[in-house]
């Protein structure tokens, strides 16, 4: 009778210990299988890592609101519309911009979505979605220099400076800089402040951030070289293995590419280009915009 007593003592316990494992404290079902796309739809929220801290025109504080806690930006309003087509709301988790990839992979945020430049190196860390907007690199330099400084040739052997992390700094890299002569910043205004006071002889930064910042209104002591070089592209970056994410966001940007939502951006904040076009954007409808600022 005392070997059946424990018996079925065990097989009471057996169950009821499968059941915790199963469904876990309180009698809810843990949720190991579920991948991002299935939390992001049962929250009914998708958490994106950008900077804003000196980072237009992609995303960054409004200069008209008082308070500077308004961010606005063109990335901005593309997560508008994802989330929008998606069917949930989006919220920003701000990280310096050198750590958004780190962050991602630490799961504090379900992707990333700021000016991030598709390379090697961090497509063997990230999955990214198809790209979204095509760039080239700029040379920035003084007024006064304008006619010193005519190319990257022209300026082998002097300091520039760039975003810290940036695709620029591969650029230099390849064209025989050394580390010594980049100095590499937290944010993408500060290297023309750096550049205006005589620390560089120039900065190299992608040529939307060289409109906004050195454009001739906002920094007429500063000067953007015509000739752009080295093309790349911008895309949305998840964790490696988050493919139903991936889909969903490459199927929105597909989307939004073909209706000229992406486009209608482009226009309004002054950065469309005819090579957005080799990205399939559709630039027939333009005044389809949307945004919530």
């Amino acid at each position: 009778m005392r070997n059946k007593t424990r018996c079925l003592v065990a097989a009471v316990a057996l169950v009821i210990l499968t059941f915790w494992m199963s469904f876990g404290v309180g009698g809810c079902r843990k949720s190991g299988s579920e991948n991002t796309l299935q939390k992001v739809k049962r929250e009914g929220v998708i958490r994106w890592g950008a900077d804003p801290s000196g980072g237009a025109p992609f995303v960054f504080f409004d200069p008209a609101d008082p308070s500077n806690k308004r961010v606005i930006g063109f990335e901005m309003d593309i997560m508008d519309a994802v989330a929008k087509h998606m069917g949930v709301r989006h919220e920003m988790v701000a990280t310096q911009w050198d750590a958004l990839i780190d962050n991602l992979r630490a799961k504090r945020c379900d992707m990333v979505m700021n000016g991030i430049e598709i390379n090697t190196d961090r497509a063997g860390q990230v999955g990214f979605t198809e790209p979204y907007y095509v760039y080239r690199q700029q040379l920035t330099v003084r007024s006064a220099d304008k006619d010193r400084y005519k190319s990257l040739d022209d300026l082998k052997g002097h300091k520039i400076a760039t975003l810290k992390a940036a695709e620029a700094n591969n650029v230099l890299l390849a064209a025989s800089w050394t580390d010594d002569l980049l100095t590499q910043l937290a944010d993408s205004e500060t290297p023309y402040r750096e550049l205006e006071i005589g620390r560089v002889d120039a900065v190299l930064q992608e040529d939307i951030i060289a409109a906004y910042y050195a454009s001739a209104d906002r920094a007429p002591k500063l000067y953007n070289v015509p000739a752009t070089f080295s093309p790349g592209k911008y895309a949305v970056a998840v964790r490696k293995g988050d493919d139903a994410l991936l889909n969903e966001l490459d199927s929105v940007l597909k989307t939004m590419k073909e209706n000229g939502e992406l486009s209608a951006t482009y226009h309004k904040w002054g950065i469309w280009t005819p090579s957005q076009r080799e990205i399939g954007l559709n630039d027939s409808t333009p005044s389809t915009a949307t945004s919530s600022h």
